[in-house]
């Protein structure tokens, strides 16, 4: 007997159930959202948020941290309710649908065209910077005689690779690399405190409420990145756990920031963290494993922050694509993507060095936060008064037919 033949035989005849569950498409859970939020939080920011923090808030950065992990919920609070108002829709869909009259849907596109080529912008810009900023990182710590061109080209055909891909293999790369990147951070983090001085956090809070609150605003652009939810959410489980899964997807980097932050303030003092390039590099060289395990611990935690840049570079690279073929009504993502690489290959090459890079990364995180904080809240309140007035005028036409029937 043929083995095909023989397994179908003995695994029992195929149920309506089976045939369902195979027909149905690819959801993600709620436990992979919160893995893509967090994975694409944690990158770059890991090695420059105590500098950004000390330069902002002094001794208070490690508020400033907390203030904007909360600001994050906040937002993320916002694009929750806009999906689930609008569920299984990107926002290309829900925002054409809000903008333009049912009857004549390409009005909408049209009207929210504006919207979605800042979002495919500012996600295609992020890409390109985070890998420049992985090259020069690479590139003056462990591979000094490395072209740059060749560690970013790496990052970018990784990426690429990764975006070829299905939504199922996103999220279940992100699922699985999740705790291979939050648990060594965690460790090292905690490491850093052996060489830690408490009163370098003195005083907690010096009084200045306007400098407070414009470091919460400043810090909150490393928050960036849950945005791109309002892509995935069309495809994650539907119900109330979505808002618990962006919470936690949020709080997992906000514990790692205020660890890193309190760690580099405690250790180096707010002085001299202000001229360190990459603070949290220099915060692992401090570190020691107990019993000499690693002798160069920051090679290890380079290892596992490559990890993290992947996955960061690849939901973005994966969000411009999507959003892309959304826009365009696109069969599929893929040539999208391919058009993509070299795109971004030469805009990481635009900065000339380092200085440039930063004003660059700086004009982007500020267009991001109105892309990731101001939008989502507009549309939300544009939904609710379209919901408002949709059920106006059921209400009217309701009235209107029992009139009629009452008169006849």
């Amino acid at each position: 007997m043929d083995r095909t033949t023989d397994s179908r035989t003995n695994s029992g005849p195929e149920t309506a159930a089976d045939r369902n569950q195979a027909d149905e498409p690819f959801q993600i859970t709620i436990r992979q959202s919160s893995a893509i939020i967090a994975s694409s939080l944690i990158g770059i920011g890991v090695l420059t948020l105590p500098r950004r923090t000390a330069e902002t808030s002094g001794e208070s950065g490690w508020i400033v941290a907390i203030g904007g992990a909360l600001l994050a919920m906040l937002a993320m609070t916002v694009i929750v309710k806009l999906s689930n108002r609008h569920p299984g829709q990107t926002i290309v869909e829900f925002t054409a649908r809000m903008l333009g009259p049912s009857r004549y849907p390409w009005i909408g596109r049209i009207a929210g065209f504006p919207i979605f080529l800042a979002y495919f912008l500012f996600w295609a810009a992020s890409t390109a910077l985070v890998a420049r900023t992985f090259g020069d990182v690479v590139v003056t710590t462990v591979l000094p005689k490395t072209p740059l061109e060749v560690v970013i080209a790496t990052m970018l055909i990784t990426g690429f690779i990764f975006v070829m891909y299905d939504e199922e293999v996103v999220a279940r790369v992100n699922e699985i690399l999740l705790p291979i990147i939050v648990i060594p951070v965690l460790v090292i983090a905690l490491s850093s405190f052996q060489s830690a001085k408490i009163d370098n956090l003195l005083p907690i809070f010096n009084g200045n409420w306007t400098g407070l609150l414009k470091g919460i605003v400043y810090t909150a652009s490393s928050y960036l990145g849950f945005e791109m939810m309002m892509i995935f959410f069309a495809d994650t489980e539907q119900g109330g756990k979505r808002m618990s899964g962006g919470m936690i997807g949020i709080a997992i980097p906000g514990l790692i920031y205020v660890l890193i932050v309190i760690s580099g303030i405690s250790v180096f003092g707010v002085g001299e963290l202000r001229l360190l390039a990459w603070p949290t590099l220099e915060l692992v060289k401090t570190s020691e494993v107990p019993g000499l395990i690693l002798e160069r611990l920051e090679s290890a935690f380079l290892g596992v922050w490559v990890a993290a840049v992947f996955t960061s570079v690849g939901n973005m690279y994966y969000a411009t694509a999507a959003i892309a073929r959304r826009t365009f009504k696109l069969k599929s993502h893929r040539w999208v993507a391919v058009c993509l690489l070299p795109a971004f290959y030469w805009f990481s090459l635009v900065p000339p060095n380092g200085e440039k890079l930063l004003e660059y990364s700086k004009f982007i995180s500020n267009s991001g936060m109105i892309i990731a904080y101001i939008v989502p809240l507009l549309l939300l309140l544009l939904s609710l008064a379209r919901g408002k007035q949709n059920r106006d005028d059921r209400d009217r036409n309701q009235s209107a037919t029992e009139q009629k029937e009452t008169s006849t």
